[in-house]
């Protein structure tokens, strides 16, 4: 049985209301592993969690930041050594449970990324939904639908369609930004209809990345999923 560890809250500065979050896991074939969060000295006011193995070297890490005029966070990227990837580590796991708990700690409404084309579907395992704001980053998510014909998104690609056939059709700003929201919304459906086949990035690939995000109701409806995974990396930590 896996011994769990709680987390180390701890404020950034005295008398302020940001925490950082240190963490202790463990992996199976790894063994114990640390997440240390501190402050990223660079030209913007950005924070680093740093995932080290029990010699001290970093395996990966995430940038993040706190968004001054909302009650969001912003993750900037989130790295997995390469030789480390696609060998069932759950390294790019458990550096976003990190991030979720700076989430829950610093009552922060939403999370928001934007992820590269080929991080689309792991992001989305983790609950994140597409939040696009610009018309390119939604005319290229619409066309990445509707350039790959597979069996049994019939519905979503003549949805994506008819959307491209309308916004060329009317120039109005509000019907534009409107075509955001049903584009956010198309690619919500397609992205879990993908998911259910578990090789969604091979078969229904996005030839563009796109702004996501979760919020705290999304992790809140969802604990069950998030606690277990806790649980499994041996985090002392429920939603």
């Amino acid at each position: 049985m896996i011994k769990l560890t709680p987390p180390k809250i701890t404020p950034y500065w005295l008398n302020e209301d940001r925490k950082l979050c240190d963490i202790v896991a463990h992996n199976k074939i790894l063994g114990d592993l640390t997440l240390n969060t501190k402050y990223y000295p660079d030209v913007t006011e950005r924070f680093i969690t740093e995932l080290r193995n029990k010699d001290e070297k970093i395996l990966g890490y995430e940038l993040f930041s706190f968004e001054d005029f909302s009650n969001d966070l912003f993750g900037y990227s989130i790295r997995v050594n390469p030789e480390l990837r696609q060998k069932g580590l759950r390294l790019g796991e458990l550096l976003r449970l990190s991030s979720i708990i700076e989430m829950f700690e610093n009552k922060i409404n939403k999370l928001k990324i934007y992820s590269k084309d080929t991080a689309i579907y792991f992001h989305s395992k983790y609950k994140f939904e597409p939040s696009i704001t610009s018309f390119k980053d939604r005319d290229e998510a619409l066309n990445s639908i509707i350039n790959n014909p597979q069996t049994g998104m019939e519905k979503f690609i003549q949805s994506a369609r008819q959307l491209l056939e309308k916004i060329k059709q009317h120039e109005k700003p509000e019907i534009q930004r409107e075509a955001i929201k049903e584009a956010n919304e198309i690619t919500k459906g397609y992205i879990e209809k993908a998911l259910e086949t578990k090789q969604g990035s091979e078969i229904y690939p996005f030839s563009y990345g796109m702004g996501m995000e979760l919020t705290k109701d999304t992790v809140i409806k969802n604990k069950d999923f998030y606690n277990t995974l806790f649980q499994n990396h041996g985090i002392d930590y429920k939603i």
